[in-house]
């Protein structure tokens, strides 16, 4: 035996199979952003029980990964989707760019959502530009996203570094100095905060930007040459599609109770 073979393992040949076997094709559905949102998230943090997490302490970090993906996802959907819609976000997004893989791979379906292959949204400064440069609106930079900011530093040292917090992430995060490695660390609790965090910052930025949307279909859209007022109610249909959250209706969970149609005729009362 060569001494050349003396520190690991002899390992043969190792290949992806059929790389069809790791993908499968949703249905195609129209499903608020914010319950797509809501059906990843509290899978990730239906796993993350107290004895899993003690029992798989590695788990921990990489399901935080999976929800700060859930919210990205999120921002790509809803973005989009506002796009598809609204004539004041195409214009805005107008001179964004988008790569031609994305287009071709697209085909003309959803194509506004290759807008952000090239974009991360673990990242709060992006978040706020993107919704500025895509939808001619800026989300308002709450409490919420400085708490997003921090789970984005963690995701960061957990993706990139094996969970070991780099000297940058560190430093945003103002931690004090180590003389040993820095790592991660996901108990039950920290999920569970890194849940709410999550959560609530997509709950809230989807509440601005219902609350965007009706504004311009009340107010800005009808200024605008391509309005045909024998749309209107199609229009404000398509917009409560996009953020009416049918998990939280179902768990009783919005503060205000309206259906569709008050919802519209409400806002026309107060807006218009």
């Amino acid at each position: 035996m060569s001494w050349r073979n003396s520190v690991n393992q002899t390992v043969g040949v190792a290949r992806i199979g059929d790389i069809n076997n790791y993908v499968c094709v949703e249905p195609a559905g129209q499903s608020a952003p914010i319950d797509v949102f809501y059906g990843s998230s509290q899978d990730l943090l239906r796993v993350g029980t107290p004895g899993f997490l003690t029992a798989n302490p590695t788990t921990g970090p990489l399901l935080v990964v999976g929800l700060v993906s859930a919210t990205e996802n999120y921002f790509r959907d809803v973005f989009a989707r506002i796009i598809q819609l609204c004539p004041i976000a195409k214009a805005a997004a107008a001179d964004q760019s988008i790569q031609l893989g994305s287009v071709v791979w697209h085909a003309g379906t959803a194509v506004e959502r290759g807008a952000f292959d090239h974009i991360s949204f673990a990242d709060v400064d992006k978040v706020v530009s993107s919704s500025k440069k895509f939808t001619g609106y800026q989300v308002q930079k709450s409490g919420i996203l400085k708490e997003f900011e921090k789970v984005c530093e963690l995701r960061h040292s957990i993706v990139h570094s094996g969970a070991v917090i780099a000297g940058k992430n560190a430093l945003r995060l103002q931690l004090p100095s180590a003389r040993g490695t820095l790592r991660v660390k996901v108990g039950f609790d920290q999920l569970q905060e890194v849940g709410d965090v999550c959560t609530t910052l997509v709950a809230s930025v989807n509440t601005e930007l219902f609350n965007e949307m009706a504004r311009r279909w009340a107010i800005e859209w009808p200024k605008l040459p391509s309005w045909n007022s024998g749309q209107r109610h199609s229009l404000f249909k398509a917009i409560w599609e996009i953020f009416y959250s049918t998990r939280d209706a179902t768990n009783g969970s919005i503060p205000t109770k309206l259906s569709l149609m008050k919802a519209k005729n409400r806002v026309a009362t107060e807006l218009s």
